[in-house]
């Protein structure tokens, strides 16, 4: 294979078709632990060996994994997504820095099936392709395509754009210095630090994030107020961990990296010292199917759950307790073990097995919880107890069971890259009041369907509503314009590490489809008129005069290359002094790191050990408890959610690939639950909110795999954006994709779960 520059590693793509071949994903990777016959095919694959076919490296955006991936280009053409055998992810024993590329291109790497359908994400037949104009009401879907130029000086300026009257621009926005938010959801790092830095030159502008962030944010406030300051978010160490306790916690459906945590799980399932696991979960997942013992919770009762373990420990325990919360402790002392397992609707034995596996353990247990904990109302303070039990048996990040995400690098990125410096911004929710607004990466309205909906078609409350998006998105649905932006394989970005990976280093993501010019830099993608987002804020910024938001004092242009190439030069540097001692001569080039999809310095030097996390209980608060007996009601059904491994979000999950394993969802119910309303496997039924507010109808999964009054339904379908809906461009009518729109959106019943519901036959 030639070498690819940042000068020449891009030609011209050829136009959509035929980019349609696919290969299956291996899950393990030359580990000597798992059994040779789940590797994957054996044979060659022949794109891997075709002359003309080039290897590009990038890092997969379509979940929070970060995996890195390879990306196979023909003529131009995207063909293929595998695997990049230089990232700790996707493979188990990394190649090193100084491995050729024509050999790394013949060795091969894991990426999950989500990973693998990127191509469609790439090649959908919905993108946007101009940008837009409303030339209707909000929400009706009608569009003019306009220039850019146009779009830019009708956002900068305002006016009377839809013959509504008079509408502020960025301008005057600018100049008054307030009315403006910026939204964005799920991002790498990368682009969070210049958006950061687009809102803190802009007056008086604002951050909000999505849902998803802030469900984030709590976990990370979770974590650092158990462990401190600069810790967060926690992952099993799946490599030593001696006891893993789920609380909703389902690494091998939705584990982030999934392919990377299943491998670690599988090696210690098999060592001569395995790992037990248990998971506390209302439903069967893939997770709790693979572990020792599944434990069938009564939805939203995990806070009961983990006072009785820590009531274990107190009581069955307490000699061999490192740390004692004095607090928590006389909490537990206010209510029996048959109280409390009433609440949970489980056996009190089962909390004084854990307590003694816990204490067996000690350094090396893990007590974690996932995102359904936290999206509970009582979620924050669950989760502190969940990670309080690990103090108690000696178990803190590096001691053997837990990891905490390794942030060292970026955080001195942020104050090392030259003129790019900014405040960091804690995440908000979005304001229901908005000047102007610009969103990007985020789907509120998919997210929270009834109340975004309203807010964002309300003129009065958001005069101006840019969306930057690649298709018309439930929320861009509403949006004033849409400005075209480019996919993640058409895009830059500084990419961290999950906390699975333990090690130093970072992914970088940037174009294996489109073109560089060379001179100025400027990325053209093979849509001629999508833009990046950086550049397009880029273009905004200057448009209405945001000086303090161009890289140096002389005034010169940026774009979008050029503020990456400053990241990747500076994490370089970082990187070779740290740990390599190199001060003035620089060992790894940008070009070099591009080409390998990132740098990690683990694969080819001695990793210094995680230290323990040295930390003291201390009730910093009164724990407020409210056992709630569990009312056993035949006729309430929990409704609660769940994430599968191959359907995450509108992001993904319009992929045919994906949609073809799964069509549509159903909701889960147990047997004995099924029979007393005469529901058979395969029926169709009507659920329905208690207030009546949403109801629909789904298809009846009957299984055992399901605590009895508990019904599930999974995530990721049921999509009224991204090609599932009709819309009208220019007078001609784009008719939406029908399986797109197949099966239910659970955030349709509620923002909260879990939440009750009631169900008929059809």
């Amino acid at each position: 294979m030639s070498k690819i520059t940042r000068r020449d590693f891009i030609r011209i793509a050829s136009l959509m078709g035929g980019a349609s071949l696919f290969a299956g994903c291996s899950l393990f990777e030359k580990e000597t632990l798992v059994p040779k016959y789940i590797k994957g095919a054996p044979s060659v694959d022949v794109i891997e060996t075709t002359l003309g076919v080039d290897t590009r490296y990038s890092i997969c955006s379509l979940c929070s994994g970060n995996c890195g991936i390879s990306c196979r280009i023909a003529q131009g053409t995207l063909v293929k997504i595998g695997g990049n055998p230089y990232h700790p992810i996707s493979k188990g024993d990394p190649l090193t820095f100084e491995t050729p590329l024509d050999k790394a291109s013949k060795v091969g790497a894991s990426v999950c099936a989500i990973g693998s359908s990127g191509i469609q994400t790439l090649y959908d037949p919905f993108r946007v392709l101009k940008p837009l104009k409303r030339i209707g009401p909000r929400g009706s879907r009608k569009w003019q395509a306009v220039s850019w130029q146009q779009a830019f000086k009708e956002i900068s300026e305002g006016g009377n754009l839809f013959g509504e009257g008079n509408i502020d621009g960025l301008k005057t926005l600018k100049t008054s210095g307030q009315g403006l938010t910026l939204l964005a959801g799920k991002i790498d790092w990368g682009a969070l630090f210049f958006l950061e830095r687009f809102v803190s030159a802009f007056p008086g502008a604002s951050f909000a994030r999505t849902d998803e962030i802030l469900l984030e944010a709590k976990e990370r406030q979770s974590v650092e107020s158990i462990f401190g300051t600069g810790y967060g978010p926690l992952d099993a160490d799946y490599r030593n961990v001696s006891f893993l306790l789920g609380f909703g916690s389902t690494p091998l459906d939705s584990g982030r990296p999934l392919v990377s945590i299943a491998r670690q799980i599988a090696d210690a399932r098999l060592k001569s010292s395995c790992m037990s696991w248990m998971v506390v979960d209302p439903r069967v997942s893939t997770s709790s199917s693979k572990a020792d013992h599944w434990i069938p919770i009564v939805p939203g009762a995990d806070d009961m759950f983990a006072l009785a373990i820590a009531k274990a420990l107190f009581e069955k325990h307490g000699e061999a307790l490192k740390q004692r919360d004095a607090e928590l402790e006389k909490i537990t002392k206010k209510y029996s073990f048959e109280e409390l397992a009433s609440c949970c609707g489980v056996e009190s034995q089962i909390a004084f097995k854990i307590a003694k596996m816990m204490t067996q353990a000690g350094p090396k247990c893990a007590a974690l919880c996932g995102s359904s904990i936290l999206a509970q109302p009582d979620g924050e303070q669950t989760a502190r107890l969940i990670l309080t039990l690990n103090l108690m048996v000696g178990s803190t990040p590096g001691s053997g069971g837990l990891l905490s995400l390794n942030e060292e690098m970026l955080q001195h990125l942020r104050i090392s890259i030259p003129g790019q410096s900014g405040p960091k911004f804690e995440a908000i929710p979005l304001p229901p009041e908005n000047r102007g607004l610009i969103m990007w990466e985020a789907d509120p309205v998919y997210d929270s369907p009834k109340e975004m909906a309203k807010m964002l078609s309300d003129k009065k409350a958001n005069p101006l509503f840019v969306a930057i998006d690649r298709t018309i998105t439930e929320s861009a649905a509403f949006a004033d314009y849409i400005l075209p932006d480019t996919t993640y394989l058409e895009r830059w970005d500084v990419c961290s590490l999950p906390p699975s990976c333990a090690g130093p280093g970072f992914g970088v993501r940037s174009p294996v489809v489109g073109g560089l010019d060379p001179k100025s830099g400027l990325y053209f993608p093979f849509l001629p008129d999508n833009l990046i987002m950086e550049d397009i804020l880029i273009q905004l910024g200057n448009s209405v005069g945001l000086k303090e938001f161009l890289p140096d004092k002389n005034g010169k242009g940026l774009n979008s290359w050029q503020f990456y190439e400053k990241v990747f030069s500076s994490a370089a540097s970082y990187i070779d002094r740290q740990y390599y001692g190199l001060d003035q001569v620089s060992r790894h080039q940008v070009d070099n790191i591009i080409e390998r999809g990132g740098i990690f310095p683990s694969s080819e030097v001695k990793a210094v050990p995680i230290q323990p996390v040295a930390v003291k209980i201390e009730s910093k608060e009164t724990w407020s408890v409210n056992p709630q007996p569990n009312k056993k009601d035949e006729k309430d059904l929990v409704l609660v959610a769940y994430t599968l491994p191959f359907h995450r979000s509108p992001r993904s999950g319009v992929n045919s690939w994906l949609l073809e394993t799964l069509p549509e969802n159903s909701l889960v119910i147990n047997p004995a639950d099924a029979s007393k309303r005469n529901i058979k496997q395969g029926d169709n039924i009507f659920i329905q909110t208690f207030d009546g507010n949403f109801s629909a109808r789904i298809k009846a999964q009957v299984s055992p795999g399901i605590k009895p009054g508990v019904v599930a339904i999974a995530k990721g379908f049921g999509y009224k954006g991204s090609g599932a809906s009709t819309n009208v461009i220019d007078e001609l009518k784009s008719r939406g994709d029908k399986p797109r729109s197949a099966g239910v959106n659970f955030r349709e019943f509620s923002g909260q779960f879990p939440v009750k519901i009631k169900i008929n036959k059809a």
